[in-house]
């Protein structure tokens, strides 16, 4: 039953994630970096739902661990050739028993899944073996109009997986900037991480919501909460990448029904992340 507005096929995706993905840890240089990017049409589900499905698929067939999801936003230009936001997402994998399975399967799920007319890229790197020129494409693919030949150029200097697989392929340029993006641990929100989406509308301590998914929680002016303080997750709670690590970010609230803190505002975190 749907309940809070909420899309009772994207609530049934991250119970299943959450069942079978592996709880947070801080960033390993262990860590696999696997990006999508332009997956979608206007009609079609968006690329965060296709990374959430990815990743319980390599979970399912015994690929990899899942244990995070983020989404990018970058530059928004009537020169790029974006869908509707101009977002990429990153599945964050603890653990892969065989770099080149888990490409190949993505390659073949992307181009099995994605839409019609779109232009699908997909990246995957390891964590410590990407450069910090990767790191300074992310911040670019934010402000500036890149392009592809320069994703693809990149990612050949450095021996990194990329495949354009639909359309262009101009996705690779998204996913590229995506990897970047979260390898610097302070871009982009958390389309899934354990237990923190089906957890919405209750209420929990500060330590409690530590212990039970992993993020900290702090206010929007960077401010840490007391652990025994009680937060209202509300309909929409959504961790952000802060300083190498999921952040639930709140507010004060002093109503006569609730006198405590609120996740911030999606308005708040979509202005921002």
């Amino acid at each position: 039953m749907q309940q809070f507005g909420r899309d009772p096929v994207n609530e049934t995706q991250w119970r299943a994630l959450d069942a079978i993905g592996a709880p947070w840890q801080s960033p390993s240089p262990h860590d696999w970096l696997l990006a999508i990017d332009d997956t979608d049409n206007l009609t079609s589900r968006g690329t965060g739902f296709l990374a959430r499905q990815l990743a319980l698929r390599l979970g399912e067939h015994g690929l990899a661990d899942v244990k995070a999801i983020t989404r990018h936003q970058l530059l928004v230009d009537p020169r790029i050739p974006y869908t509707s936001h101009n977002s990429s997402a990153c599945l964050v994998l603890a653990a892969i028993k065989d770099r080149r399975a888990v490409f190949d399967y993505t390659c073949d799920y992307l181009l099995k899944e994605s839409a019609e007319g779109s232009d699908a890229g997909t990246v995957l790197v390891r964590r410590d073996a990407l450069p910090q020129e990767m790191r300074d494409f992310g911040a670019a693919a934010k402000v500036s109009v890149l392009e592809q030949n320069d994703a693809r150029a990149l990612a050949a200097r450095h021996g990194i997986d990329m495949a354009g697989l639909t359309g262009t392929g101009g996705g690779v340029i998204g996913a590229l900037a995506a990897t970047g993006l979260n390898a610097s641990g302070r871009d982009g929100r958390f389309l899934w991480i354990k237990r923190l989406r089906s957890m919405s509308c209750e209420r929990h301590s500060a330590a409690t919501l530590q212990q039970l998914t992993g993020i900290a929680v702090q206010t929007i002016d960077g401010n840490a909460i007391p652990h025994d303080d009680i937060v209202d997750l509300g309909e929409w709670p959504r961790a952000v990448f802060v300083n190498e690590h999921p952040t639930l970010l709140v507010e004060k609230t002093d109503e006569p029904i609730f006198s405590g803190w609120r996740s911030a505002s999606k308005n708040h975190i979509r202005q921002h992340f």
